[in-house]
């Protein structure tokens, strides 16, 4: 490892990473539940397999030069840490200074605890969370969906001009997630579910439900 980035030693440096995380999301959610704790915000997608790519660390790198953020957080959710903890010694997490997320973030997802491959972030992680420290843009990642919601405080700015194809509150996940038959299949109700939660409180406005 380069020194860019830095894994929690033990379980409670690593609990340290979920309570900075659980400051934004609601890791016990799942889509298509709203996992965001902010009460409104900017929602963007992308394809989840460019979400663990090495490329995506450029769209960090420009959310954490946007927003003033001194580190970014990263943390995995299911598989669960016990997971990680009996099988690799390794805990699913890692916070990357925010000068060299670019780099680091590839690097934290292609960590090999061990040398064994098969416990790299990169091709077991199926929900990830990551946060900044500036606390104004959160990302929730999750395998099952093959999709990532940023949610930011302010539309789309430099994070979305990124080599990373980013799509908007239109886009027909259809278009982005695998053929029917080669994925897990998303019913009308849980997308109905998920477009409501995007229109209500990812669209820049929130509004209230009754007293």
């Amino acid at each position: 490892m380069s020194g860019l980035v830095h894994f929690p030693r033990d379980e409670d440096a690593f609990h340290v990473l979920e309570h900075t995380i659980r400051l934004q999301l609601d890791t016990a959610c799942r889509l298509p539940n709203w996992p965001f704790l902010t009460a409104a915000g900017f929602a963007s997608i992308y394809e989840y397999d460019r979400f663990l790519g090495g490329s995506f660390g450029a769209v960090l790198g420009a959310l954490a030069t946007g927003y003033g953020d001194e580190a970014v957080t990263v943390v995995c959710f299911d598989p669960e840490w016990r997971y990680y903890r009996d099988e690799y010694t390794f805990f699913p997490g890692f916070q990357v200074d925010a000068d060299v997320v670019g780099t680091g973030y590839a690097e934290g997802l292609r960590h090999e605890p061990d040398d064994d491959p098969t416990g790299a972030l990169a091709f077991t992680a199926d929900v990830i969370g990551i946060t900044g420290s500036s606390r104004n843009w959160s990302l929730w990642g999750q395998r099952d969906w093959e999709i990532a919601l940023l949610l930011t405080q302010d539309e789309p700015g430099p994070w979305s001009a990124m080599p990373v194809p980013t799509f908007g509150r239109d886009v027909d996940l259809a278009s982005i997630r695998s053929p029917d038959g080669w994925g897990v299949t998303l019913n009308e109700r849980d997308l109905q579910t998920f477009w409501l939660n995007v229109r209500d409180r990812g669209s820049g406005r929130w509004r209230p439900g009754p007293p």
